[in-house]
């Protein structure tokens, strides 16, 4: 083993004990990781909904009209939050509290960041023109900023 070897080990050490640290950096390391991989996940899912029902076409849901991008988001959103709870709790934030809490206080925010999103990529799109594609990574990363704080403090707190 050469000195670059040796060094290269205490250095991938030094990651390993950072990423496998309950608290401080490395939970923020793989909440990022969480984070990121939920994005291409909650994206994917977006895009390919939206795809299907079609950026022109409006749908009546009891007697409201409803976009299409607000009825991808909704369903991406889901299917991002369910990914995103399971793999924070168990490895990004290592919880061990009441998971019935935990899902009961997710539930809330999910609800909040969805009407919150639903909204803004609407405005963006459709009042600003910003394409969907644009608008919807725009509120993902205004949305994980946010999710950090509150994960941290409120929902996976020691």
């Amino acid at each position: 083993m050469c000195c670059s070897d040796l060094m290269c080990d205490k250095m991938l050490e030094k990651i390993r004990n950072i990423i496998n640290d309950k608290g401080g950096m490395g939970k923020f390391i793989r909440y990022v990781f969480v984070g990121g991989s939920a994005v291409i996940v909650d994206f994917a899912v977006f895009e390919v909904i939206l795809f299907i029902l079609g950026k022109d076409n409006t749908f009546i849901v009891f007697s409201h009209t409803i976009e299409p991008e607000k009825i991808a988001n909704t369903a991406a959103v889901i299917i991002g939050f369910i990914y995103s709870f399971i793999l924070n709790r168990t490895w990004a934030f290592k919880s061990k509290s009441n998971a019935v809490r935990q899902i009961i206080l997710m539930i809330i925010l999910l609800a909040f960041n969805t009407f919150v999103s639903n909204e803004a990529i609407s405005f963006m799109g459709r009042g600003l023109n910003i394409p969907f594609t644009l608008a919807k990574p725009i509120m993902q990363v205004v949305v994980a900023v946010w999710n950090y704080f509150i994960y941290d403090k409120i929902i996976y707190r020691s």
